[in-house]
């Protein structure tokens, strides 16, 4: 492979020429998010059903209880900010809910890096548990970090802070994911504790982050739509058929 500005030979991994730092063409073709998003597709045909419990278990263990903690805090339960001490407690209390039941979804990735393969038996369901506190204190470090930007850039109840920093916010998250997306993968393939991979990623990954962040969004997309198309069907179609049923009922009784 060779340098599309200086012809300098490059070897087939060289991510910029050594001669001029023009970037090569593998960023946007063997690392390119689509490409990574098709190559793994045709490497999973056929074994999709492999998946399927561990899936389950990080959805009823760790998305759903997830989802249920953000329906209450949002919808059953006000929480009172009304003093700064207030709004601290219930930053805190937040923040461990959700550490305390993320590792639940993030422990397949210790399955996927696995030369065993990503699939799980029935029996071993216990030893899902003992990933356990390494995802918890990855998840403790991002549930910190995400309590602490929002500190500067919202403020206290006593202590506003400058409308603008409502973008820097946005910014920071947003950054902050792109450098933590391929930590779950290097604390398995690496054998790294979470602040190490955390470490790693931001050292080494500056040229690929915005790859992996675009294959992470393209991969939330296509989940939010697989679930809209299996939810909304549901719920239109479950009054219909209870009507339906109901209605059979009154017929069967000469109501």
């Amino acid at each position: 492979m060779r340098c599309k500005k200086c012809n300098a030979r490059l070897a087939d991994h060289d991510i910029w020429c050594v001669a001029c730092g023009t970037q090569s063409s593998v960023v946007k073709t063997d690392l390119s998010a689509i490409s990574s998003l098709k190559q793994s597709y045709q490497k999973l045909t056929g074994h999709f059903s492999d998946s399927v419990p561990i899936a389950s278990m990080a959805t009823l263990l760790g998305i759903i209880p997830i989802a249920v903690i953000i329906f209450i805090l949002s919808s059953v339960i006000s929480l009172e900010n009304g003093s700064d001490a207030q709004y601290l407690i219930n930053l805190l209390i937040k923040s461990v809910l959700f550490s305390l039941f993320s590792p639940m979804a993030l422990i397949p990735f210790a399955y996927v890096v696995s030369q065993n393969g990503h699939s799980m038996k029935l029996e071993g369901i216990a030893a899902y548990f003992k990933y356990y506190p390494k995802y918890l204190g990855f998840s403790l470090i991002n549930a910190g970090y995400f309590a602490l930007i929002h500190l500067i850039c919202f403020g206290l109840p006593s202590f506003a802070s400058d409308p603008i920093l409502r973008l820097v916010w946005i910014v920071l998250l947003n950054y902050w994911l792109a450098i933590v997306l391929p930590v779950p993968i290097l604390m398995e393939a690496k054998g790294l504790s979470p602040l190490r991979a955390i470490r790693m990623s931001y050292k080494h990954f500056h040229d690929l982050r915005w790859n992996i962040y675009l294959l992470a969004l393209v991969l939330a997309v296509l989940n939010a739509l697989a679930f809209s198309l299996a939810v909304f069907p549901l719920a239109l179609h479950s009054p219909t058929q209870l009507s339906g049923r109901a209605r059979l009922h009154d017929e069967a009784l000469g109501i």
